[in-house]
């Protein structure tokens, strides 16, 4: 049984290793197509030239000076945004902050705009990033302070 199995299958071995009429030997005096080394990719961020860093960074300062008071009767009172754009996804950082300080649309339209700006002027510059996604932490209400909590993430995605 062996021997005919070897036999049966020495023929199509031998036909593997013939050479095919479909295969063509380029000629050795042509030249070789030149290859397109441009990287070509579709970035759906387009730049916009009025976002300069300066206005990304007032817009983190007003942000920051927006969620500093902390004050809290209940952790329903606290919330966890996400906030910018890395270069290759996800984003940037999070804030904490209470609602009972601070209102939840206006702090959610400028973390908004901060993403946007920061996106955009990350395809303008064509900034890298390491690409470490953030999990979202949890937040909660601790001695009348909403404080992050590290250990007990929610997934981003």
């Amino acid at each position: 049984m062996h021997q005919f199995l070897i036999s049966a299958i020495i023929p199509f071995m031998i036909a593997g290793c013939a050479p095919s009429a479909s295969v063509s030997i380029p000629d050795a005096n042509q030249t070789p197509a030149k290859v397109d080394t441009q990287a070509k990719y579709s970035n759906p961020v387009e730049a916009v030239p009025h976002a300069p860093k300066n206005t990304l960074s007032a817009a983190r300062e007003k942000l920051k000076d927006m969620t500093k008071d902390k004050r809290c009767d209940s952790t329903m009172q606290c919330q966890v945004i996400a906030v910018g754009s890395r270069a290759c996804g996800g984003p940037s950082s999070y804030v904490t902050f209470s609602t009972q300080a601070a209102d939840l649309q206006v702090v959610k339209k400028l973390a908004d705009s901060i993403t946007v700006l920061e996106s955009q002027y990350n395809a303008k510059n064509r900034m890298v990033s390491i690409c470490q996604h953030l999990t979202q932490p949890s937040t909660q209400c601790v001695e009348n302070k909403c404080v992050k909590i590290q250990g007990n993430a929610q997934a981003t995605y």
